[in-house]
This record gives C-alpha cells, structure tokens and sequence, in this order.
C-alpha cells in the first residue's frame, strides 16, 4: 500500500508539471512583431524539460526585471511544435524554455536539428532577428553546434552560456590537469568534432563558459570535470569575438543545480546585458598568480577567491 501511494504521489508530481495549457491555433493568430526584441533562448540538460528553467527565468523577470513575458515550447522526436503561451506586444527579451521530447537517448546533433525548427518557427511567428542562448549541460552543447552549424542562418545567435557542459565528455582520466590547461590529455570525437567545426563560428560570437569544482578532490562539479566544461577554451578561443570563463568552488557548486546558483544568476545577467563585447576583456580562468600578472597595467577589477581570479568588468 505504501508503495502505490508513493506512485501515485510521484504520477500527481509529475502531471502537475505537464499542466501548462497548450497554446491553440487561435491563440497564435496575431502575434506581435518583436524584430526588436532579443530572444533568451534557455535549453536544459539530460533529462529536462520545458520546465527546468522555471526558478531562473523568474530570477530574470522578478528579480532583475531585465525580461518581463516568457513561453515555453515542446520539441517532439518528429519535430512537431507545441506552445505553451505567447509574447504580447510588449515583451521586453522574452524567454523561451525549450523542452526536448527525447533529452536522454537523443544525441546533442539531434536536439540542434530540433532547436533549429524551434528557432526557424520562432522567427517565422515573431520575426526575431536574434537571440541569446543559455544552456545547462548538455544544453550547451546543443547551442554550441548550433553555433557552427547555423551560424549563418537568421535568426543569428549572439551571445551564448554554456553551464557545465561536458566538452570532453566525462571520463576524468580524459581531462586532468590544472586550469591554465592549453590542451586536454586525451581530445575525445565529441571535442574532436568541435575542434574540426571551430571555423564555422560566427566572429561577432560572445562566448561565457562556466565551470565548477564541489571541492572534493574530484576537480569536478560531480558529473563534469572542470578541464572538460572548459573545453569549450579550446573551441571559441580564438575564434569567437570574445571568450570568457567563470569558475566557482565549493561544495554548492553542483553540477545538477548550477542554474539555480545566484552567483551563476548574476553573472549570466551581467554577460547578457551589460558586458559590452569588448574583444580586449577576454578573461580565462587561471591561477591566482597567472591572472594577477596578465591583467596587471589593465582598467580590470581583480577579485580573489579560493586560489582563482575572477574579472569584474
């Protein structure tokens, strides 16, 4: 007995969290033009859903105030579309929480195909001209092949989070080593295929990349090795017109709720819409006394912490 009020409990949870009304053919008749507008586009990990970005998006919208209107869209395994909501006229930086039908068995290529019907839907409905993405995990390995893959296409992204995404998968034998790393040990196909496609990148790209240590000895954020989150160094670097890292240590710092951090909060907000782009402010995380040195002389405010430099610009 206890066992199917457990199940029971557990099937209401999650029917509770499939609730949202869907949005109808009529509902989407006369949607606003929002060619002004800067779409967020948020993308969660394995697992997720259209609805794993709630307690973030509501950060944005309450807290900061820096969006006000949100939606959020299905992608089925055949690519069929579904809406949650719709942007009025006065949407400022609308939210858009995509959910993956398949997020678990699906491969990251798959998801950008699906997230390319999503954007192309998107901008056919509210004429976006351009977005920002944030993805959690492998979430951001979604939006970076979507980064070289359709970076030519509209609607064009322009500023792209990725938080804890496994660039040289998980293996920590694949990816020891310290933060001033310029190479991996061992470059798995997946970093491979990213390395191959670096040219593909749209120069005017921002990139910020997050990367935690729960401090456990592991260099990890207890899935996601540091060197393979920062991964990402060894594909936007050069390439993107500017690259930064944030790192954070501590044992809260887990890779599951790394979203949900409001230091991580903070800094996406900051990177979104108040970081200029200035292609001279690129920061790497580094050892203390390697940071110190290379932005000696510059107008870059130094903070310490847990052995690491962070850069507030």
């Amino acid at each position: 007995m206890k066992k199917s009020v457990t199940f029971i409990a557990l099937l209401i949870f999650l029917l509770a969290g499939c609730s949202t009304d869907k949005t109808t053919e009529q509902d989407m008749k006369n949607l606003p033009n929002l060619s002004a507008q800067t779409a967020l586009i948020l993308v969660h990990g394995t697992g997720g859903s259209t609805d794993t970005f709630d307690g973030f998006s509501d950060v944005f919208i309450d807290d900061y105030h820096t969006s006000n209107e949100r939606i959020k869209l299905h992608i089925g395994t055949d690519g069929a579309l579904t809406y949650h909501g719709t942007f009025s006229k006065k949407a400022l930086h609308p939210i858009v929480q995509i959910g993956f039908a398949d997020s678990i068995d699906a491969s990251i290529t798959q998801q950008a195909i699906w997230l390319r019907l999503a954007m192309e839907d998107l901008q056919k409905k509210y004429k976006f001209a351009a977005f920002e993405g944030v993805g959690h995990s492998n979430g951001g390995l979604v939006l970076s092949i979507y980064a070289q893959k359709y970076a030519k296409t509209a609607p064009t992204l322009e500023r792209l989070v990725a938080i804890g995404s496994p660039y040289n998968d998980l293996d920590p034998d694949d990816n020891k080593g310290d933060l001033a790393f310029t190479d991996v040990p061992k470059a798995t196909p997946l970093l491979q295929k990213y390395e191959k496609n670096r040219a593909k990148i749209n120069p005017d790209l921002l990139v910020l990349s997050i990367a935690s240590n729960i401090d456990d000895g592991s260099f990890s954020d207890d899935i996601v090795p540091v060197l393979s989150a920062f991964g990402s160094r060894l594909i936007f670097k050069n390439e993107a017109k500017a690259y930064l890292e944030s790192y954070y240590k501590g044992e809260e710092y887990d890779h599951r709720t790394l979203f949900a951090s409001p230091d991580i909060q903070k800094k996406i907000a900051w990177f979104l819409y108040e970081y200029p782009g200035d292609k001279k402010e690129i920061s790497l995380a580094k050892n203390k006394k390697l940071a110190l040195c290379q932005l000696l002389g510059s107008k870059i405010e130094v903070r310490v912490r847990d052995s690491i430099a962070y850069a507030s610009f």
